[in-house]
C-alpha cells in the first residue's frame, strides 16, 4: 500500500498540467483582443444610459430549470450542477438573462424609474462539446432592458448591438430576424408545426426526433442535415401570429429600415432557450460554418412571472467574446496598440538604479505608462528590450546624470537624445503624450 502511495505521487510529481477540455489561457497579446471588445461594448451602453449588474457565478439551479424549458440543450446536457454540504442543488451560471431577471425581482427593481437599462460582462459555463469559438467556459457581454413592451426597444438593442460591431470594425455583419409570436398566437403554430414534423418523422435525425417529443420548436433549430431538408416546407411562424405580434414586429421592422440598418427575415429562427416571446434576432460574422453566429437575443415578456414575479416586458442581446475575438482575428481589425505612450526607463550602474527606480514609480503616478529594467547592466541590452516591446521614447540614466540632475531622453525611431532635468521629465513626458 505504501509501494503504490509513493508511486502515484512520483506519477503525480512528474505529470505535466493542461488547462481543462472546453477552458482555455488568454495570454497578454490576446488579452488585448478581449479588451479592445469589452471596452467598445462598455461605451456603447454607457452612453445609451445602461448600468452594469454582476450576479454570481452560482445560483439556485431551479432559476435555470424554471425559465430555460424542458428539451432544451442547456437543460438536457449543458448544465454544470452541484450540491453543496447543506443539500442544496446549484449551478454554475450558464447564460446572463435569467439570473439578472432573479436579481431584478429580489432587488424590486420593478420600484425604479422604468425601464431599467442594465448590462454585464461576464463569465459562462456550458457542458457543451468544445469546438472553435465556443468553450465550456467563455465570456458574453450583454444588454436588457426591462419595463418596455414597445417594438422600439427591441429595436434600440439591435441598434446597439449594431454600433458596437460597426466600432470595432468587424467588416460585414448580417442580422436575421423573426417572430415566435406569443402566448396567444404560438399554440396554433405549435399545433401545426407538430402534424408536420409527424408526418415527416422518418426523415428526422434521430435527435430531432426526441425533441419533437420534448419540445417540438427546438427542431427548427436543428444543425442537422436531413431534419434541415424537411423543415424546407414546415410551417412558418410568422404566418400564424395574431395581430398584436403582427404589429409588433412591423413596428421593430419600421425602425430598422428608419435607420437603413439591413436585416433577412428568417421564419426558422427561433433561438435556443424557451423564454422568448415575439421578436428574435440572431447576428452573423463573415466566417464560415455555425460558428459564424456573434450572438443575439430577443423578448421574454413571460419570463419574469416564470420566477415569481410581477409580468414584465422585456427584451435583451448577448454576444460570445471569444466568437467576436475570431472576427476581429479573420477580418485583421487591430487594436490600438497599448504601448503607444509607453516609456522606458533604462539605467546604467548602481547609483542610477535607485534613480531610475524611482523616477519609474513617479512616472506611474503621474499617469506616464512606464516599465525598465533597473537590476540590469548594459545600456545596449536594455534599449534592445525597449526596441522590442515598440516604445516611442527611453529616459536613460547613468552616473554622469545622476551627479547632474539630469536624464537622458532618447527618440527610439530616430535615435536622436536630448538632455532633460531629472525635477522636468515627468512633466514633460505627460505634454508629450498628451496627458
Amino acid at each position: 500500500m505504501v509501494r503504490f502511495r509513493l508511486e502515484k505521487e512520483l506519477i503525480l510529481a512528474k505529470q505535466q498540467f493542461q488547462t481543462v477540455r472546453g477552458m482555455y489561457d488568454i495570454l497578454p497579446e490576446r488579452r488585448r483582443l478581449f479588451d479592445y471588445a469589452t471596452a467598445a461594448f462598455t461605451q456603447a451602453v454607457v452612453d445609451a444610459g445602461y448600468g452594469r449588474i454582476e450576479t454570481p457565478l452560482l445560483e439556485d439551479e431551479g432559476v435555470f430549470l424554471r425559465t430555460q424549458g424542458q428539451g432544451t440543450d442547456l437543460v438536457d446536457k449543458e448544465l454544470y450542477t452541484l450540491v453543496d454540504r447543506s443539500d442544496k442543488r446549484l449551478a454554475l451560471r450558464p447564460e446572463g438573462t435569467a439570473a439578472i431577471a432573479r436579481a431584478y425581482i429580489e432587488h424590486g427593481m420593478g420600484s425604479m424609474p422604468q425601464p431599467v437599462r442594465l448590462y454585464y460582462i461576464e463569465e459562462m459555463f456550458r457542458y457543451d462539446r468544445p469546438q472553435e469559438g465556443r468553450y465550456r467556459q467563455h465570456k458574453q457581454f450583454g444588454a436588457e432592458v426591462f419595463g418596455d413592451a414597445n417594438p422600439s426597444s427591441d429595436a434600440q438593442l439591435i441598434t446597439l448591438a449594431h454600433r458596437v460591431f460597426k466600432r470595432l470594425r468587424l467588416g460585414t455583419v448580417t442580422l436575421q430576424i423573426n417572430s415566435i409570436g406569443d402566448a396567444a398566437c404560438r399554440p396554433k403554430f405549435k399545433k401545426a408545426l407538430i402534424e408536420y414534423l409527424t408526418e415527416n418523422i422518418k426523415q428526422l435525425a434521430e435527435i430531432d426526433r426526441e425533441r419533437l417529443v420534448k419540445n417540438p420548436l427546438r427542431v427548427l433549430d436543428s444543425k442537422e442535415a436531413s431534419t434541415q431538408v424537411i423543415l424546407g416546407g414546415a410551417p412558418q411562424t410568422l404566418n400564424f401570429l395574431c395581430e398584436e405580434c403582427q404589429q409588433h414586429l412591423a413596428g421593430v421592422l419600421e425602425y430598422l429600415d428608419d435607420l437603413g440598418i439591413s436585416y433577412e427575415l428568417n421564419p426558422l429562427l427561433v433561438r435556443g432557450l424557451d423564454y422568448y416571446t415575439r421578436t428574435v434576432f440572431e447576428f452573423y460574422g463573415e466566417r464560415e460554418g455555425a460558428q459564424a453566429s456573434l450572438g443575439g437575443g430577443g423578448r421574454y415578456d413571460g419570463l419574469m412571472e416564470s420566477l415569481g414575479g410581477t409580468p414584465t416586458p422585456a427584451v435583451g442581446f448577448s454576444v460570445g467574446l471569444e466568437r467576436v475575438i475570431l472576427e476581429l482575428e479573420a477580418s485583421g481589425s487591430v487594436p490600438p496598440s497599448v504601448v503607444a505612450k509607453r516609456v522606458y526607463v533604462a539605467s546604467l550602474g548602481e547609483p542610477a538604479r535607485l534613480a531610475a527606480f524611482r523616477l519609474i514609480e513617479q512616472l506611474l503616478d503621474a499617469g506616464v505608462p512606464a516599465v525598465g529594467a533597473v537590476d540590469r547592466d548594459g545600456i545596449g541590452a536594455q534599449l534592445a528590450r525597449a526596441d522590442k516591446l515598440g516604445v516611442p521614447n527611453a529616459i536613460i540614466i547613468g552616473q554622469k546624470e545622476v551627479q547632474e540632475g539630469t536624464v537622458l531622453l532618447r527618440d527610439m525611431t530616430s535615435g536622436a537624445q536630448e538632455t532633460v532635468k531629472l525635477e522636468a521629465i515627468v512633466a514633460e513626458m505627460r505634454t508629450r503624450y498628451g496627458l
